[in-house]
C-alpha cells in the first residue's frame, strides 16, 4: 500500500492499538499504531486517551501500514501517554494542517522536538529524490532522537554541551552552510527562537522558508480561533502549521511570548 494513497478522514475518530513503543530515553517514547489514514510531512494528529483528554501532536513518521508520533513528557496528558504499551487503544483523528511543501534544493534544520516531524520529512524527501542537507541541534547527545536515521543521510549535528556534533547553536551550522551551498528553501522545526532566526537567515540568503510554528489548539479545525496569530488572522491549525517566508511577514507575533490557553500573553500587562 502506498504512503500516499489512502483518503483523507481528518474528522473520523479511530481507535487503534499501539503496535510498538520505542524508547529513546526517560520521558522520550515513540509511539506506532496502525495507520488508519494518510498524512503529508509537517502535519499533525490529534490523539486521545481515553478518561484523560486529547491533544495535538506531529507525525514522525509514515510508512506501509503504520504511522508514528513521538512524545516527550512535559505537562499530565504526555506524562499519561508516557505509561501506554502495546496493546493499549488510543484515538487518532487526522491528519490537521498545511504540513511542508517540498521544492527545489532544500535545508533541513531542527532543534529539540522539532527534530520529530522533519524525520518524516527528510524520509519523503529521500523517496522523491530530492537534493538537500540537514543540521539538528539538542541540549545533549541523549536528547538528540533518530541520530542513526540522520546520520545515514548525513546530517550534521549540534548541541549545547558538545556531547555529540559541535558545540554551538544549530543556526550556526545553518548559516555556514548557507555561506558555502545554494538552497532554494529552509525548512524548520523546534524552539522558536531559533525559527526568528532562520527567517532572518532566508531573508538575508533571499530564498524561501517554510517554519512549523507551535500555538495552543482547542478546536484543532479553525473554528475556535484559540491558535490565531497576530496581526494575520492565520490559525496554526488550519493555514498552518507550516507557513512560508511571505505569511510569516504577517505574523506580528513571531517570536513573542505564546498565548496560554485563556487566550491571554505572559508578558501581558495586569488588568486593574
Amino acid at each position: 500500500m502506498s504512503g500516499r494513497s489512502l483518503a483523507m478522514s481528518s474528522h473520523e475518530m479511530h481507535t487503534l492499538p499501539v503496535k510498538q513503543v520505542v524508547f529513546h530515553h526517560d520521558g522520550l517514547k515513540s509511539f506506532v499504531f496502525p495507520r488508519a489514514f494518510d498524512a503529508e510531512p509537517g502535519q499533525f494528529v490529534m490523539l486521545w486517551i481515553p478518561g484523560v483528554d486529547e491533544k495535538p501532536f506531529s507525525v514522525s513518521d509514515v510508512t506501509d501500514g503504520k504511522i508514528e508520533i513521538t512524545a516527550k513528557a512535559v505537562g499530565p496528558f504526555s506524562r499519561a501517554l508516557m505509561n501506554c504499551k502495546p496493546g493499549d487503544r488510543l484515538g487518532l483523528r487526522g491528519p490537521f494542517g498545511r504540513g511542508f511543501r517540498p521544492r527545489g534544493r532544500g535545508l533541513v534544520v531542527g532543534g529539540g522536538m522539532g527534530i520529530a516531524p522533519l524525520r518524516y520529512l527528510v524520509h519523503r524527501l529521500e523517496q522523491d529524490r530530492a537534493s538537500f542537507r540537514i543540521v539538528l541541534g539538542a541540549r545533549t547527545a541523549e536528547e538528540m532522537m533518530f541520530v542513526g536515521d540522520f546520520s545515514r543521510l548525513g546530517a550534521q549535528f549540534a548541541t549545547d554541551d558538545g556531547t555529540l556534533g559541535r558545540q554551538c547553536l544549530v543556526t550556526s551550522l545553518a548559516e555556514r552552510l548557507c555561506e558555502e551551498e545554494r538552497f532554494d528553501l529552509i525548512y524548520g522545526c523546534g524552539p522558536e527562537p531559533m525559527l526568528v532566526a532562520l527567517k532572518k537567515l532566508a531573508d538575508r540568503a533571499g530564498i524561501d522558508c517554510q517554519l512549523s510554528l507551535e500555538r495552543h489548539m482547542k478546536c484543532g479545525i479553525g473554528i475556535c480561533g484559540s491558535c490565531c496569530v497576530d496581526g494575520s488572522g492565520i490559525c496554526i491549525c488550519r493555514e498552518g502549521p507550516v507557513l512560508d517566508r511571505a505569511e510569516l511577514d504577517l505574523v506580528a507575533d513571531f517570536g513573542l511570548p505564546h498565548r496560554d490557553a485563556t487566550g491571554a500573553r505572559k508578558d501581558a500587562p495586569a488588568m486593574a
